[in-house]
């Protein structure tokens, strides 16, 4: 954390050119984005202030309502059951964080004031912060934090937990005092520091999970955040105020926060341009370009995302169980077609299974070579019939494609991957339901190929294939499974070698590729825009998207 008179940051770069959405030939070349930050390896906590953080644009003034505009619907309200982290995050604290005021570059205390990793990255001791209590009053103990992960690791019947493949490595918890908490991993993994700083890590109170009985999908559970809870109205608004008693006495300096739910980029881009909004994290391409040229109140930035679009395959069922026809959809897509399709909407690149913000990806250049990925679409085409008529598909065969209502999924994405597939003789008839439903439908096994949307927990990829590939992951919606990748993700997991987990890296997404437990769209970059009166986030500085927490920011009213 940094100390409160905190230095003047050096002039940070000017945003990137935006992308043009007019050229409709081949898809705009997005920007390059800053350089994604490596993983974490056991980062060492300031000594000085631990967790106190403080903006660097300051002095900060008190007061107002921040609002943000952004799709803010949810199906429940549990984070580790697929609740909008985006929107509840306020609400709670993790151990460790992603500092928001150097720009997401260091991890940094947040309930635990200190920590310690042994020499061989097996266990971790947390001293944690004392005298917080929950927004109900209750206080905050090492209890929480073990109760938290052991609802994680062993959920409840009846519930899912998706990110239990995110933490399998812990094979112990000890609580040896209120203060002091300790991991035991099974196995020394680089991530873990990160995984803690995900939104997947927020600690709830013992109490809660246990007057819910491990079930928190119905209840907005208090937490010891910034904020607190005040209102929710469905597909209209959230409202959050400030916590008066937050455990940090000179945060937050906002008196609240309004999240007005607006799905579509253009209208978030809209509110921004036009201040009924504050600010937004991803907005349209058409509406940042505007905001860049207007320098004087408008600020933009363009970073990469750990989220893609995508299409899941239900190899549950037939024929979908059969990767001859999953690779054949795979194969059908033109992701350059897409991308155009989409281009008044999010700039998307050229990936595999990773995305390109990633120190191990796969520059697009070389990416577009490959099947699937290349321009050419002749060989590919040829391709995929062969393979279906090897596995006794028949053209004219239908599927279903499941997409969300919001008009950028509905009306561009889906009719376009609908028009592709149909070029290899795949029928399909175009289902939405609401955005925040789609994971329920996930959970459900009920959907056959679902158009949609994936984000990583990190910008390391293991993680985020051990949640969603892996044999049995907690997110594995696919029903995908490879012994041969299963064993591969293992080694890559604890590989510290650079170049040697790069290489094992790329052989495990030319198994994915073969494999095609999903058909990769493309993975995007963020537009976020905000009024030149948004102050403390460092929104110009961030090497990465993180759809995080306001606790540091402040208006220049």
């Amino acid at each position: 954390a940094k100390p409160a008179e905190a230095p003047k940051p050096a002039e940070a770069a000017k945003p990137a050119e935006a992308p043009k959405p007019a050229e409709a030939a081949k898809p705009a070349e997005a920007p390059k984005p800053a350089e994604a930050a490596k993983p974490a390896e056991a980062p060492k906590p300031a000594a000085l202030a631990p967790g106190m953080l403080r903006p660097t644009d300051g002095p900060a003034k008190r007061g107002g309502v921040l609002k943000a505009a952004f799709g803010v619907t949810m199906s429940n309200f549990d984070m580790n059951q697929g609740a909008g982290g985006h929107v509840l995050w306020q609400l709670y604290n993790n151990l460790v964080r992603w500092s928001p005021v150097d720009g997401l570059s260091t991890i940094v205390p947040d309930l635990a004031e200190s920590w310690e990793a042994t020499t061989d990255g097996k266990a971790y001791t947390f001293k944690l912060r004392q005298g917080v209590k929950y927004h109900d009053g209750t206080p905050f103990s090492s209890a929480d934090v073990a109760a938290t992960f052991n609802r994680i690791l062993n959920p409840v019947e009846g519930t899912v937990s998706t990110n239990k493949s995110l933490f399998a490595a812990i094979d112990k918890i000890e609580t040896p005092d209120p203060a002091t908490v300790k991991f035991t991993l099974s196995k020394p993994i680089p991530y873990f520091l990160e995984a803690m700083a995900s939104n997947g890590a927020v600690i709830y109170s013992k109490k809660s999970i246990d007057d819910n009985k491990g079930d928190l999908r119905k209840v907005i559970a208090p937490g010891t955040g910034a904020f607190k809870f005040k209102d929710h109205k469905v597909g209209e608004r959230w409202l959050f105020d400030k916590n008066t008693e937050y455990w940090d006495k000179e945060l937050p300096y906002l008196d609240g926060l309004e999240f007005i739910h607006a799905p579509a980029w253009s209208d978030r881009g809209t509110a921004v341009l036009t201040s009924q909004a504050d600010m937004s994290w991803n907005v349209s391409q058409e509406t940042w370009a505007e905001g860049k040229k207007r320098t004087n109140d408008i600020k933009v930035n363009l970073f990469p995302s750990t989220g893609a679009y995508m299409l899941y395959f239900n190899g549950a069922k037939k024929p979908l169980d059969d990767a001859r026809v999953r690779r054949a959809m795979h194969l059908s897509l033109s992701r350059q077609d897409l991308f155009v399709a989409f281009q008044t909407q999010e700039p998307m690149e050229i990936t595999r299974y990773q995305s390109h913000g990633s120190p191990f990806a796969m520059a697009p250049a070389d990416v577009a070579k490959l099947p699937g990925y290349r321009p050419d679409k002749t060989a590919d085409i040829a391709e995929a019939k062969k393979l279906l008529a090897e596995a006794g598909v028949a053209p004219g065969t239908t599927f279903e494609l499941l997409s969300a209502n919001v008009a950028p999924h509905a009306e561009l994405l889906a009719p376009a991957v609908q028009g592709m597939l149909k070029k290899i003789g795949i029928e399909t008839k175009i289902r939405t339901v609401e955005r925040g439903n789609l994971v329920e439908e996930l959970k459900k096994g009920s959907f056959e190929i679902n158009l949609n949307t994936t984000g990583s927990a990190t910008i390391d990829p293991i993680t985020h294939w051990l949640v969603a590939h892996k044999t049995g992951g907690s997110s594995n919606f696919s029903k995908y499974s490879n012994p041969e990748l299963d064993k591969l993700f293992d080694q890559i997991e604890i590989e510290r070698d650079e170049a040697k987990r790069r290489q094992m890296i790329r052989q495990a997404e030319d198994i994915l590729d073969k494999d095609s437990p999903w058909a990769i769209i493309g993975w995007t970059n963020h537009l976020p825009m905000w009024r030149a009166n948004v102050k403390g986030l460092a929104l110009d500085k961030r090497k990465f998207v993180e759809w995080g927490r306001f606790d540091v920011a402040w208006l220049d009213k």
